[in-house]
């Protein structure tokens, strides 16, 4: 069993790589000079990716009059941001589906869900990107699902016992494996090769003051999402585990206990209204 991080990333050899066509519309992404058309090419060539498209762009979330019915619509009213979190969504939920099937397993999705729309009404609200945030929330704990996987034996137990106990799961996780679920979060968003404001969300949501410098106020916006999911219900554990990862994201984003309420309420109603509308991951 790996000890340190530097360690746990050697003996990742066998991880899902992110599939290649994933892999290929981030890397477009990442060109400004990226045209619709060149999305469109990528895209089409993977069956459920251009179905996951259209009904995107078909779900209520948008408001439309009329039905999209070709990629080339789809992708023109999602727009890059959008399409890009769909994209890693549907990666991750796949990397999900691997894992055991337990009550646990469900809360853990259930819970990613949470943040992510958290992160995203927070994100909104503090004039931070949406989309990014979104994305970083559907993620914070990918690492989960990859222990999930990889050691089913150990791990199911572990999130019973956090579950039954409301404890603190990294803590757990680090006195059984002597790394936790953002260690190995990390070293996954690395072999994607994930933008590193991802990977530093996912890596440091627990200890947002941790982040580099450039990716702060992002890995805050979803510590604050992770601590309102628990309190919301949606999770494992008792959010009390997370107050000083949120206490450090109000230092971060420059917000007093007053501010944070009021926000924090605003979120809880964007949160419930919009559950129904991740469906399609």
């Amino acid at each position: 069993m790996p000890i340190t991080p530097h360690e746990l990333v050697e003996n990742l050899g066998d991880l899902p790589p992110l599939p290649q066509v994933t892999d290929r519309v981030l890397r477009l992404a990442a060109i400004p000079e990226s045209t619709a058309e060149d999305f469109l090419r990528v895209i089409a060539l993977d069956q459920a990716l251009a179905g996951l498209t259209l009904r995107m762009a078909n779900s209520a979330a948008f408001g439309l009059m009329r039905q999209v019915a070709t990629l080339p619509q789809a992708i023109a009213i999602l727009g890059l941001p959008t399409l890009k979190s769909a994209i890693i969504a549907s990666s991750a939920r796949n990397l999900q589906r691997r894992g055991a099937v337990s009550p646990q397993a469900r809360l853990l999705w259930e819970h990613a869900l949470a943040v992510a729309m958290a992160s995203r009404a927070f994100a909104e609200r503090l004039d931070s990107p949406a989309a990014e945030a979104f994305t970083a929330g559907l993620l914070h704990d990918l690492g989960k699902a990859v222990l999930g996987i990889k050691i089913p034996e150990h791990y199911t137990p572990l999130l019973r016992a956090v579950h039954e106990q409301e404890g603190a799961c990294s803590d757990q996780e680090l006195e059984a494996f002597g790394f936790d679920h953002t260690m190995v979060g990390e070293a996954l968003a690395q072999r994607w090769h994930l933008p590193p404001g991802l990977g530093a969300a996912v890596r440091w949501h627990h200890e947002p003051r941790s982040a580099p410098a450039d990716h702060r106020r992002l890995t805050a916006v979803v510590a604050l999402a992770n601590h309102l999911a628990l309190e919301l219900g949606a999770g494992l554990g008792a959010p009390a585990a997370l107050e000083e990862a949120s206490h450090q994201a109000m230092e971060l984003l420059d917000l007093d206990p007053g501010a944070l309420a009021s926000l924090k309420a605003e979120v809880r109603q964007a949160v419930e209204r919009e559950g129904s509308s991740l469906e399609s991951f």
